[in-house]
């Protein structure tokens, strides 16, 4: 079975390349840029040259694979929502198999999340496609938390974030994609949705306290206003940057990522790593 992964100079489709290829699987990775590829990927690796917005650069790419590792695009919504809808669409008329999907734990219609709407139409879109799809919605990355929120709260030693009580389950990047490498391995290809979270919901209060544990100084948590935090964002941030954020806290605040499932451990017959010995992991690596 050949399997393409989109997006593998990144991190996740980088880290599936080479699970699968470790397992001695037929990997072929979907790039943009040959010499990007050439310094990240082994050189063993079959490369096919595309991106989300050429569609019939996607189909050729595409043909005589049997599944599609489809790794979610980014940018602003209106653009990841045509990306997704490209990929999908593309792998559909060269004849995949099956599908594997990157979507998020956030996809109720009710939810403020900016992006919430992009992973619902790509969800429904595999769903009508004809080709037999796994979903794998994933929680909030660690690195993400990390990056974005927490390294700026070491200045100030404080978290100001409108999230309320609102709890998370992070997961790392390399553990989505042991469980995206795990999904791709699998004879088995029924479609299922499998929710990727990690072991513990944790408050930002919990958050900022294991930060600061991790780099030996003190970071408290103080929850703001959406309008607050925005302006804080917009500051930093451009477009729409300051408005998703601002609106995945809110989603945040209303529980929308708190659940904690053993999905993980069902597909990778191991537990998740423990935000905290992420974060141990992660500012050690930054002091080296």
């Amino acid at each position: 079975m050949k399997i393409l992964v989109t997006g593998a100079t990144g991190h996740v489709g980088r880290a599936v390349v080479g699970r699968l290829a470790s397992l001695g699987h037929d990997v072929v990775a979907m790039v943009r840029d040959r010499q990007t590829a050439a310094a990240r990927l082994p050189s063993e690796i079959a490369l096919r040259v595309a991106d989300y917005e050429n569609a019939s650069a996607l189909k050729r790419v595409f043909a005589g694979i049997d599944e599609v590792v489809l790794i979610s695009s980014d940018g602003d919504a209106s653009t990841v929502m045509h990306h997704h809808a490209n990929a999908i669409e593309a792998a559909a008329a060269a004849g995949a198999r099956h599908i594997i999907f990157t979507s998020i734990v956030d996809v109720d219609d009710q939810s403020p999340f900016y992006f919430a709407p992009v992973y619902r139409d790509a969800e429904r879109r595999l769903a009508a496609c004809g080709v037999p799809s796994t979903i794998l919605r994933c929680s909030l990355y660690c690195e993400f938390i990390l990056d974005h929120w927490l390294v700026r709260s070491q200045s100030s030693g404080e978290l100001v974030l409108p999230t309320g009580n609102g709890r998370v389950a992070p997961i790392s990047r390399d553990d989505v994609a042991a469980a995206i490498a795990a999904v791709a391995a699998n004879l088995e290809k029924s479609p299922k949705i499998h929710t990727v979270t990690g072991d513990l919901a944790l408050d930002f209060g919990e958050i900022a306290a294991s930060y600061g544990e991790a780099v030996a100084r003190q970071v408290g948590y103080r929850p703001c206003s959406i309008d607050e935090y925005q302006a804080l964002a917009s500051a930093q941030l451009d477009d729409p940057w300051p408005r998703a954020f601002s609106t995945l806290c809110a989603s945040i605040a209303e529980g929308r990522y708190s659940r904690v499932s053993d999905d993980f451990a069902v597909l990778t017959g191991r537990g998740p790593e423990n935000f905290r010995d992420f974060l141990r992991r992660a500012t050690s690596a930054t002091e080296a």
